[in-house]
């Protein structure tokens, strides 16, 4: 009763509550209607307009910058630091709502420090500030004070204003600068070289006048990491062999290098593709015994390779797939291909893992029944396939009841060689997770198909020791880890060896063969211009050649032939001594000749080692043998000389190379002189006369006549004036031709006496007596 009295009571107290907000209600609505409702009030707030320059940068002359805004009630601007009043004014402080403007203006900077100040536009609670700074009296002002840059080559240009003289270096080699001008406002030319190189660099360009120094900064990206990355590491076939394909994802050219000669597997064609499909022929496997094929795919520089590894099983196999199955906790079914040669038969080592089929042949599909797992933790079972001695076993992971938090890695283990790798593992879990390497020749590149699944690239081991890394994969909150474990090679020892040590040469030009076993790429260098080789760059040359030039010096001498290994470890030298030439030997006999004036032929006797040149300072003087050559007995044809004066030549024999010369003189004599004069003597009457004479000789002669007063010479003719004396008289005319004379000799009779007539007085005739 108690009960029901309190229910019934409870009830009407609901009824009176009820009725009271109705009145409550009705009240409140008619309060609403009686009260106007009052405008709202807009947000007091300032707007800047559009591209406004909140931090401006003014020169030290100073100037003034306008602000354009916009303000919803009244505003008003002032300087936010009273030390900068000094400098600083705003204009107008104050104003009302709607759109406005103030100017700042600076005075001109005195000082040598850069000054700013703020300038706060106020309305309500709302503020803007204005940062305005002033450079120094002596400023350096560049239009943009950093670049970020990509990997590639490329160029910038830095605007400097300055109103000093300044100053451009930079920082590092791969920022050049292409042009420069110190003036008032410049623009300064730079070449960014291209970053080789994955980090991103960073740099500077600085510009100083003095103590005045201005910095602009440059950051340059890495370049883009290269990808060689393989689909599969290993591919197993069965002893039946057929076609193999695998993806190859890469952004640099390669090609395909197998690790010996394969007869059983056929390799591609490189091919320089981004993406692309490699298909493998494999030949069926009749032997007992399991076989690898290894092709190492690496870019044209050797930076970054990946290897495949293709398995064939012997004639009894069974191949299972390699990755665990995981299951849910309710339980269920899954199937699994089996590829095998072999009668097999399958178990599992868990009861709650049951296979539904039985045994097959040939390729098949089993199938397995998982029971719901109860427990809150992660169960594991396996599948065992055997036949005929050989065992496989696949991992089945059946999750707990209440999935705890788990982390499965697909592989623990790989072995890599020394050329380095892809290390290819997936990774399952209900957790977030982290993967991470230990060690720096392990680079994370890119996922696979699946986003469980992690690749990471193993560059090569350049070292003889082998080497470990540990990837591990971490859940988030560090409760959870997994470690898969990375061994690889070290690279094979170097092995360079080059015989002979030496050779011992003669002066001759000859070439050299060299003897060279190695297991590595290397260079070959000279240490002089005589021993030089066509073989540039590295190579993996078995018989390397060098060409050796003649010696032409007497002087033995020396160079040595480097060889070294690719990346620099291992150097041999060989040394090459070269005889020099036989001292050279040049004997001309007779020294010299002396010839009457006839042509002849003078020969020569010489005795030499070398070959040798002839010439002759007298074209009557010459040889038909030119060039050079060996003769033992070079000839000389010598014209007549028709002159009657002795001449000389010389002729040269010189060594071909110049450094032996010796000289032969010819002298040979003039034609004899003659000399023929006709007639030998004039006998001319006391009238005197013009006579005829004539001179044959084979030189120049001179005539003189001994008595120039009644004996002279015209030509060819001596005219002999009249005699007045009754004397006889004589004199001559001498014909003189080098050391010949000859004398004309010429008489001339007197003037006969008159005789007298019969009328004559006798002292006439007694004066006369005598003559009669």
């Amino acid at each position: 009763m108690n009960d029901s009295f309190r229910w019934s009571k409870m009830q009407m107290m609901q009824k009176a509550l009820f009725v009271l907000l109705l009145v409550l209600s009705a009240c409140t609505g008619e309060e609403k209607a009686t009260i106007p409702d009052e405008p709202e009030t807009p947000e007091a707030k300032i707007t800047l307009a559009e591209g406004t320059d909140t931090n401006p940068l003014l020169d030290a002359s100073g100037g003034a910058v306008t602000v354009h805004f916009t303000a919803t009630a009244d505003w008003t601007a002032t300087i936010g630091n009273v030390r900068a009043t000094g400098w600083v004014t705003v204009s107008p402080v104050s104003g009302k709502q709607g759109e406005a403007s103030v100017t700042i203006s600076v005075a001109a900077n005195e000082g040598t420090d850069e000054r700013s100040a703020s300038v706060f536009l106020e309305c309500g609670d709302n503020r803007k500030t204005i940062v305005v700074s002033q450079k120094q009296k002596d400023a350096l002002i560049v239009s943009q004070q950093s670049y970020q840059l990509p990997a590639g080559e490329s160029e910038i240009e830095v605007e400097v204003e300055a109103n000093v003289a300044f100053e451009v270096e930079t920082s590092d080699t791969w920022i050049e600068q292409i042009s420069t001008r110190s003036l008032e406002k410049s623009v300064l030319a730079f070449r960014i070289l291209a970053n080789d190189g994955y980090d991103k660099r960073s740099g500077s360009i600085v510009i100083s006048s003095g103590e005045l120094r201005e910095a602009v900064h440059i950051y340059q990206e890495g370049k883009e990491k290269e990808v060689l990355l393989l689909s599969d590491d290993l591919i197993e076939v069965g002893a039946g062999g057929g076609t193999v394909d695998v993806q190859l994802q890469s952004n640099v050219s390669y090609i395909c290098k197998p690790e010996a000669e394969y007869t059983w597997v056929s390799e591609p064609a490189s091919r320089a593709v981004s993406t692309h499909t490699l298909h493998f022929e494999v030949q069926p496997n009749d032997t007992y015994d399991m076989r690898e094929a290894r092709f190492i795919f690496v870019d044209e520089t050797e930076a970054v390779s990946d290897t495949l590894t293709i398995r064939q099983y012997a004639v009894d196999e069974i191949l299972v797939p390699s990755d665990p199955v995981i299951c849910e906790a309710v339980g269920g079914t899954f199937s699994i291909e089996v590829s095998a040669n072999i009668s097999y038969t399958v178990k599992t080592d868990v009861s709650w893992l049951k296979q539904v089929a039985g045994r097959g042949l040939e390729q098949s599909t089993l199938y397995f029944s998982v029971e719901e797992n109860t427990e809150s933790v992660m169960r594991e079972g396996n599948i065992i396939v055997t036949g005929n001695g050989v065992e496989r076993m696949m991992k089945v992971l059946q999750k707990g009841k209440e999935e705890a938090p788990y982390l499965i890695v697909s592989q623990d283990y790989f072995d890599i060689q020394a050329e380095g790798g892809t290390v290819r593992f997936m990774v399952k879990g209900n957790v977030p997770y982290q993967v991470s390497a230990g060690v720096d020749w392990m680079t994370r590149t890119l996922s696979g198909a699946a986003e469980e699944e992690v690749v990471f690239t193993v560059l090569p081991n350049e070292s003889t020791t082998s080497r470990e890394g540990t990837i591990t994969v971490t859940s988030e909150d560090g409760s959870l880890v997994r470690t898969v474990r990375v061994v690889q090679e070290g690279r094979e020892e170097l092995i360079l060896n080059i015989s002979p040590s030496s050779f011992s040469l003669t002066s001759n030009s000859q070439t050299l063969t060299l003897s060279v076993e190695t297991n590595t790429r290397y260079r070959l260098s000279s240490s002089a211009s005589w021993l030089s080789s066509n073989m540039a760059g590295v190579g993996e040359w078995k018989n390397p050649t060098f060409t050796v030039s003649a010696n032409e010096s007497t002087t033995s001498r020396e160079a040595t032939i480097t060889v070294t290994s690719e990346d620099g470890s291992l150097v041999r030298t060989i040394r090459v001594v070269q005889e020099g030439r036989e001292e050279l030997i040049l004997n001309v006999s007779p020294s010299s000749f002396s010839l009457t004036s006839n042509s002849q032929t003078l020969t020569l006797s010489v005795e030499t080692n070398t070959r040798y040149r002839l010439s002759s300072s007298a074209s009557w003087l010459s040889s038909n043998m030119a060039g050079v050559g060996e003769w033992k007995n070079p000839t000389f044809t010598v014209s007549a000389n028709e002159s009657t004066t002795p001449r000389e030549a010389t002729i040269t024999v010189t060594s071909e190379d110049g450094s032996l010369v010796r000289t032969v003189r010819v002298v040979q004599e003039g034609k004899a002189v003659y000399l023929e004069v006709s007639p030998s003597s004039i006998s001319a009457a006391s009238e005197g006369g013009r006579f005829a004479f004539t001179v044959n000789s084979n030189t120049q002669y001179t005539l003189t006549s001994s008595d120039t007063d009644w004996i002279n010479i015209e030509g060819n003719i001596i005219i002999v004036a009249a005699n007045t004396s009754t004397s006889q008289r004589k004199g001559s005319v001498t014909v003189r031709a080098e050391e010949l004379v000859r004398v004309i000799e010429i008489t001339q009779d007197g003037k006969k006496e008159e005789t007298p007539s019969a009328g004559g007085s006798i002292e006439d005739f007694i004066e006369n007596e005598e003559d009669w």
